[in-house]
């Protein structure tokens, strides 16, 4: 006991130490663009808000009945677990001694599924004492998922598992204790996934035709041979949604033979579509479905620039009359649903002042409000999104999305273009935490759709294939000419970034381009097509024929020396500005040597380069620590080359350094 009130006294005053330093060493840093500086800038929220947050609490989850609620939150920098009822203010329960990986509520009982130290564990929270967890882990497998929930006391659950081969996925059912592992459907070595009805037979499956699309086959019961429902070409998408039952109608969403995705039924006799929602402009987003075995959606939300809503069902009705508020813009997250869909958490941002936690009773028509996300105690320092679009130099209509600083005169602003990944992705309006971090420093941001972006429809995809260095970047220089049209950018103060397809293209506007952006940050980047395309990781996300439309063909000489011609290492002496390199060791989709490649061909040519390279990160950053240190990079390199502010050292970067 001694030794350990030694260790406490010391840990405090190497605390009172840091804090210390942190108290001399933290000042913000004006910005010094004209722009900037003669303006009332909003408050600078400090680095640590924005990424290192030990106020934060999220993941708010309801039980089976709504009468308690499951939360993450942060002691001192751990991620803790908490448990609450829902009357009451504040938890009568921490799980502090192990870490959660995951967690979700049981099906009909007010206990805990917890994922921890790689086990599955069933914890009753009102006896929360370790010896009495009950491990609920699988038996049988090495890799295993679980893919169906239970709704009674005798169901089994459905596991898929690729140890029989690690190419494919088959189907077991297990008992709710993890034993008993029995067989349910032996994979061929063609099946790509499954769909069950809600008594875990699967019904429906999807095989791979190689390069061609894939096979959908359906039957009627688990005694019922496969019979062919319908084979999707591998230029369309198809999705099917929800649980099937026996001789209905299966919702799907689907662009087959049409431009745009729209919500259809198909006919599982014919393989028939029929349209039940599609928006002249934009594809549909995502269906929700709030009871845990339905068959159907209760809305539809589609992204025309703020998004729009469609709602199917009583459920759906009373979920948005909650959810909405006149005609202010609202991003929210569903966190969790009870299984009969009448209790819903969930997480909502009007018109971008940060999240408030609510849980719905839809049976009442009732929100409460649980907590709210901690930075919202900087609400009035945040800033909107703003829908806009441009005419590309050939006419194309691009949409974008414009986030401006709070308290500075839209004119003449040191400006940021940010480039999205895939190039198969797209920007939706939504919070974002790092267009937020870049406004409050005092950014105009523009975040470009650029074409071959997803959601408006095949035409405007397709128009970016073969076009990687071409017509795509073509739209980002139009995006920042745009800027400047406007009157918002100060074309002598502009910088680009983005991460994976991205950071390609923030790279390649420095090369290409050269002289348009003065400075790029670039995030895990493809620095080299050519590589990149011999070297294609399964888990890049694009199937290889969609692939080879964007980026061209590894497979012929020609192709290759196409790619090098338009990969920014090739033209590494043509940059003119700074860049900022970062990239994780740990990247299996975007090697991390090809940054470092990049770097030393900058290098080599005298330019100015930043590299940073992150042990324990892989493609894109998920530990607090890494988005932290990429934060405070930013923006020091940002007000250094653009003349925006910082706030200097942080005094969570000794924590951050310390607990790496």
């Amino acid at each position: 006991m001694r030794l350990l009130r030694i260790i406490g006294l010391i840990l405090i005053v190497v605390a009172i130490a840091a804090l210390g330093v942190a108290y001399y060493f933290e000042q913000e840093t004006a910005p010094i663009h004209p722009s900037l500086a003669r303006a009332t800038m909003a408050p600078l929220i400090p680095v640590r808000d924005f990424y290192a947050n030990t106020g934060a609490e999220w993941g708010y989850q309801p039980s089976h009945n709504g009468s308690m609620i499951a939360w993450y939150g942060v002691e001192w920098t751990k991620t803790v677990l908490r448990v609450k009822r829902t009357e009451q203010a504040g938890p009568f329960l921490t799980l502090s001694d192990a870490q959660v990986d995951d967690f979700r509520w049981h099906s009909y009982k007010n206990e805990l599924v917890v994922l921890s130290e790689g086990r599955l564990w069933q914890i009753d929270p009102l006896k929360p004492k370790r010896d009495n967890w009950a491990d609920v882990t699988p038996r049988g497998f090495v890799n295993w998922r679980i893919v169906s929930s239970p709704s009674g006391p005798d169901d089994r659950l459905v596991v898929a598992s690729n140890d029989r081969n690690p190419a494919f996925l088959d189907l077991y059912s297990v008992r709710q204790d993890g034993g008993g592992k029995q067989l349910l459907e032996k994979n061929e070595g063609e099946t790509i996934d499954w769909w069950l009805d809600r008594h875990n037979v699967p019904l429906i499956r999807a095989d791979r035709l190689g390069d061609e699309g894939t096979r959908f086959l359906i039957r009627d019961s688990a005694t019922e041979p496969w019979r062919m429902l319908t084979e999707i070409s591998a230029r369309d998408d198809f999705t099917i949604l929800y649980h099937p039952e026996g001789g209905k109608p299966i919702y799907a969403l689907s662009d087959r033979g049409r431009d745009r995705i729209a919500l259809v039924t198909v006919a599982p006799l014919t393989g028939e579509e029929t349209i039940v929602a599609e928006h002249p402009k934009v594809d549909a987003k995502k269906a929700f479905a709030l009871a845990e075995n339905a068959a159907g959606p209760d809305f539809l939300t589609f992204e025309d620039g703020y998004p729009q809503y469609r709602t199917f069902s009583k459920l759906g009705e009373a979920f948005t009359k909650l959810l909405l508020d006149g005609e202010n813009p609202v991003d929210f997250d569903i966190l969790g649903t009870s299984p009969d869909g009448r209790f819903a958490t969930v997480a909502r941002s009007w018109r971008e002042q940060s999240f408030e936690y609510f849980l719905y009773d839809l049976e009442n028509g009732k929100a409460t409000k649980i907590a709210e996300y901690d930075l919202r105690k900087h609400k009035d320092a945040l800033v909107e999104t703003k829908p806009v679009s441009f005419k590309a130099r050939d006419g194309l209509d691009i949409p974008a999305f414009l986030i401006l600083p709070r308290g500075v005169e839209p004119k003449n602003l040191p400006a940021v273009v940010v480039i999205h990944g895939g190039p198969a992705q797209q920007e939706i309006w939504a919070y974002n935490n790092d267009y937020q971090f870049l406004a409050n420093r005092g950014y105009a941001v523009l975040s470009v759709n650029f074409r071959g972006s997803t959601g408006y429809g095949k035409a405007f995809r397709a128009a970016g294939y073969g076009e990687i260095g071409m017509a795509m970047q073509n739209d980002i220089v139009d995006a920042a000419n745009w800027l400047v049209r406007q009157g918002i950018a100060d074309k002598s103060n502009m910088a680009v970034m983005g991460g994976s397809y991205g950071g390609y293209s923030a790279a390649l506007a420095m090369t290409r381009d050269p002289g348009l952006f003065k400075a790029a940050i670039v995030d895990y980047g493809v620095m080299n097509i050519a590589y990149q395309m011999q070297n294609n990781p399964f888990s890049w996300g694009l199937h290889l024929d969609e692939m080879k439309r964007y980026f061209g063909d590894p497979g012929n000489e020609a192709g290759l020396a196409e790619m090098r011609e338009r990969s920014p290492s090739t033209h590494a002496a043509n940059v003119q500005g700074a860049i900022l390199i970062t990239a994780g060791k740990q990247d299996r989709i975007v090697g991390f040597e090809q940054s470092e490649e990049f770097e030393e061909a900058l290098k080599a040519t005298g330019k100015d380069v930043t590299a940073v390279y992150f042990d324990k990160e892989g493609h894109g950053y998920d530990r607090w620590q890494t988005k932290l240190r990429r934060a405070r990079l930013i923006e020091d390199f940002l007000a250094k080359h653009l003349g925006g502010r910082s706030g200097g050292f942080d005094y969570t970067e000794i924590a951050a350094e310390y607990l790496n």
